[in-house]
């Protein structure tokens, strides 16, 4: 029988890497404390589950790919720019060091698998103007 714990509230979602039908990798809060979460598919029915690997990360790398995200959304924002994505721009030193730095880290075991049911809070963006952080918010349910 499946023994399922329940955080009691919805928890920050600080930051969405990648998305499809949902987010499926990102960084919210844990335990208070900040975590990256991973989702994983269901190989049986093709399709991404609703379970999410939960790792805890320092707030350096978090830190880092935060700056790493502001690159690439000044780069979506230069209307008339006609400077190539960062990834493919090897000019763009900075953002190419950062991917190397979180490349090198060795992550943290996952801590266990849970379920997230995410919530939109009806924001449009932070404080910062920076489209699609701490724009939901998640409930973490333990899944054995």
């Amino acid at each position: 029988m499946m023994q399922r714990e329940q955080t009691e509230e919805f928890q920050s979602v600080y930051f969405i890497i990648d998305w499809w039908d949902g987010p499926k990798s990102g960084f919210a809060d844990f335990n208070s404390s900040i975590h990256y979460f991973e989702r994983l598919f269901d190989s049986d029915k093709e399709e991404w589950s609703n379970s999410y690997l939960l790792r805890p990360v320092s707030t350096e790398v978090y830190a880092l790919q935060i700056e790493s995200y502001q690159i690439f959304l000044d780069w979506v924002n230069e209307k008339d720019s006609k400077s190539p994505h960062p990834l493919t721009d090897h000019e763009n030193k900075r953002y190419h060091e950062i991917k190397r730095l979180l490349e090198h880290i060795e992550y943290q075991f996952y801590s266990a698998k849970y379920i997230g049911n995410f919530i939109h809070t009806g924001d449009k963006a932070n404080e910062n103007g920076i489209n699609g952080l701490n724009i939901f918010k998640v409930k973490w349910t333990r899944d054995d």
